[in-house]
C-alpha cells in the first residue's frame, strides 16, 4: 500500500525542478496540496500545473531564499492559500565552487544565508502552523558531503553539516510539540546543479564508487521524503538519511 498523505499541506523549497519537482510531485500523487517556491517563474509555473493535473492544490512563488521578507511571503501565501503547512521540506541550496582559498566573505555569506539560515527562518514560520495543526514534520535535504567534506565546492559541504546539526538541534527543542524535524543527505543525483559532474561519470563510469554503479536520480530521494513525511515515519526524528547507493557507508569517498 502507497502511504498516503491526504489531507496534509506541504512547503517545497527549490521546487522548480531537480529534487524539489521530484519531492513535490510526489507528495502530490499522495494527496498532499503542495506550495512550490524557487527564483524561476517560469519553472515553477510548470510544477504548479504538474500539481494540479494529480488533483491536488497548489501554490507556486518565486521566491528567494536570501531575502528574510520573501520567505515571510512564502509562509503567509501558503496559510492563505492552502490554509496551513504539515511539511516543510528545504531543499533550496546555493552553491560556490572552487577551492576554500577562493572563499570569500561575500560568498560565505550568501551560501550560509540560503544553506541554513533560511531552512531555520521558515522552521521559525511553520512552528506556529504545525502547533495548530497538532505537530509537523521539518525535512532538511543536505549532502553526503557534509558528513566528509568535499573537495572543489567551496564553503557548500560545511554549510550542508550545519544543516545536518541544525536538524538535530530542531528535533531537540521543538519535539515536545510533536514536530519532527529529519535530514535526507543525497549523493550524486541527477540535477542541474550537478550538472556536468553527472557528465563527466557517465563519460568515466568507473569514477562512480558506489555500489550500485548508477547515478541517483531525483525520485529517488523523494520516495524517501514521502517516507519520511508520512504516519510510517512517525518515531523517525533528529536523524540524517543517508541515500547516496552506498557511498559513504562504504567508505569509497575519493580524497
Amino acid at each position: 500500500m502507497i502511504e498516503m498523505l491526504e489531507g496534509k499541506v506541504a512547503i517545497v523549497t527549490g521546487g522548480s525542478k531537480g529534487i524539489g519537482r521530484a519531492i513535490a510531485l510526489e507528495f502530490a500523487d499522495r494527496g498532499c496540496d503542495v506550495a512550490v517556491a524557487a527564483r524561476g517563474a517560469e519553472a515553477l509555473e510548470g510544477v504548479r500545473k504538474e500539481i494540479e493535473q494529480r488533483g491536488r492544490k497548489a501554490l507556486a512563488l518565486p521566491t528567494d531564499m536570501a531575502d528574510d521578507d520573501a520567505l515571510e511571503k512564502l509562509y503567509e501565501k501558503t496559510i492563505e492559500t492552502l490554509g496551513g503547512v504539515d511539511i516543510l521540506v528545504n531543499n533550496a541550496a546555493a552553491a560556490k565552487g572552487g577551492r576554500c582559498s577562493r572563499v570569500t566573505y561575500d560568498s560565505f555569506e550568501h551560501v550560509y544565508k540560503v544553506n541554513v539560515w533560511a531552512p531555520l527562518r521558515l522552521a521559525q514560520l511553520c512552528r506556529e502552523s504545525f502547533k495548530k495543526r497538532g505537530g509537523g514534520v521539518i525535512i532538511n535535504i543536505a549532502s553526503n558531503g557534509g558528513l566528509i567534506g568535499d573537495t572543489g565546492l567551496g564553503i557548500y559541504p560545511s554549510s550542508k553539516a550545519a544543516l545536518i546539526n541544525l536538524t538535530r538541534t530542531e528535533a531537540k527543542d521543538w519535539g515536545r510539540d510533536n514536530i519532527r524535524a529529519v535530514c535526507i543527505a543525497p549523493g550524486l543525483v541527477r540535477t542541474d546543479m550537478a550538472e556536468s559532474l553527472v557528465a563527466y561519470m557517465e563519460k568515466n563510469p568507473e569514477k562512480n564508487l558506489n555500489p550500485l554503479r548508477r547515478i541517483g536520480e531525483p525520485e529517488d530521494i523523494a520516495g524517501l521524503a514521502a517516507l519520511l513525511a508520512s504516519d510510517s515515519g512517525r518515531y523517525l526524528n533528529a536523524e540524517t538519511y543517508i541515500a547516496d547507493g552506498g557511498e559513504y557507508s562504504m567508505g569509497v569517498f575519493d580524497t
